[in-house]
């Protein structure tokens, strides 16, 4: 069986024997590569995690970004950001926030809709302060 084979599997379990089952099948096979394969093993595996790393980073900050737009979301209305500032409905901005299914697959922002929805955020902060420098 393929190492790669193996750490998936190996990822995917919670089993323990299974796990130290696996741990030694990759080992094993780890152990009859040459030094060349054994590298190349290596440089994958070290790539597949900074992939993986990558994919987790980018989740947390979805994360992020929704428990902070649902805090938001108390005091000022989504509604009237997705329609000022980006001309759509509350529906298309909760798709994009909350990763909603749109054609069968998660709808999600672009990189400009991100900056666009950080510049709405900006004007608002600022309105908020001019109009709390007003009162004092």
């Amino acid at each position: 069986m393929d190492i790669r084979i193996l750490v998936e599997r190996l990822s995917n379990t919670r089993d323990s024997a299974e796990i130290e089952s696996i741990k030694n099948e990759i080992s094993m096979q780890f152990s009859s590569l040459s030094e060349s394969e054994k590298e190349a093993v290596r440089v994958e595996f070290l790539k597949s995690f900074d992939e993986k790393i990558e994919e987790t980073k980018e989740f947390l900050e979805d994360v992020d970004l929704k428990i902070e737009m649902l805090e938001i979301s108390q005091f000022i209305s989504l509604s009237q950001i997705a329609k000022k500032y980006f001309g759509k409905s509350r529906t298309w901005l909760y798709q994009r926030l909350y990763g909603y299914n749109v054609n069968g697959k998660p709808a999600q922002f672009t990189y400009t809709e991100r900056q666009t929805l950080a510049n709405a955020l900006k004007d608002i902060a600022q309105m908020a302060q001019n109009t709390s420098l007003k009162i004092a």
